[in-house]
């Protein structure tokens, strides 16, 4: 694909992502992609042929761009709290966000579309590989705890996706996550 397709694509992708945190998965339709991008229909079916194939593409994108970054940080011997630290803020922010209804919208996602459970499972592993290697580097380093780097990385994963699920239709305030957050913080640092 050149860099002009590229572009758009991620521009779709850019612009879908607001309907989806708005609207939900199921009821976003391929016509207000079309309408939000002010492309055809044929010019959005050139890239996406529906919405689940530009759901996913969103989704692979977040996780492909955590690894990077992570994997990069490492890479330069960025140290491990302070890539830890990056994590955590990053994490809470989701949970502000304007975009927390997304959140919601991929567990839509997962009972809409239920052959997609391994994909699930896979960006769930893929997750706690990354936490976890960050944890063996950190480790390594001396700047974390010895502990089960898989098993804690996992309660984290999971502790952030039930939060950011919740927080779009539960009051969440920032006291009660910097009170989790020093919890997650005492286990690992």
């Amino acid at each position: 694909m050149s860099n002009k397709s590229n572009n758009t694509k991620k521009n779709i992708i850019d612009a879908s992502l607001q309907l989806f945190a708005d609207k939900g998965y199921q009821v976003v339709t391929m016509k207000d992609i079309c309408d939000r991008c002010g492309l055809s229909r044929g010019g959005l079916y050139r890239y996406f042929s529906s919405t689940k194939e530009l759901f996913i593409a969103m989704l692979d994108g977040d996780i492909d761009d955590d690894i990077k970054a992570v994997k990069q940080a490492i890479e330069q011997k960025v140290p491990a709290k302070v890539i830890f630290e990056h994590y955590l803020d990053h994490e809470k922010n989701a949970i502000f966000s304007d975009n927390k209804g997304l959140f919601f919208a991929a567990h839509e996602f997962a009972f809409a579309e239920p052959e997609q459970r391994a994909y699930f499972d896979k960006r769930v592993a893929l997750s706690v590989d990354l936490l976890g290697n960050l944890f063996r580097y950190g480790q390594e380093t001396g700047e974390f705890k010895h502990f089960d780097s898989s098993i804690v990385a996992a309660h984290i994963i999971y502790f952030f996706d039930g939060l950011k699920t919740s927080s779009s239709v539960l009051t969440v305030n920032e006291e009660m996550v910097d009170q989790q957050l020093t919890i997650i913080k005492g286990m690992v640092i």
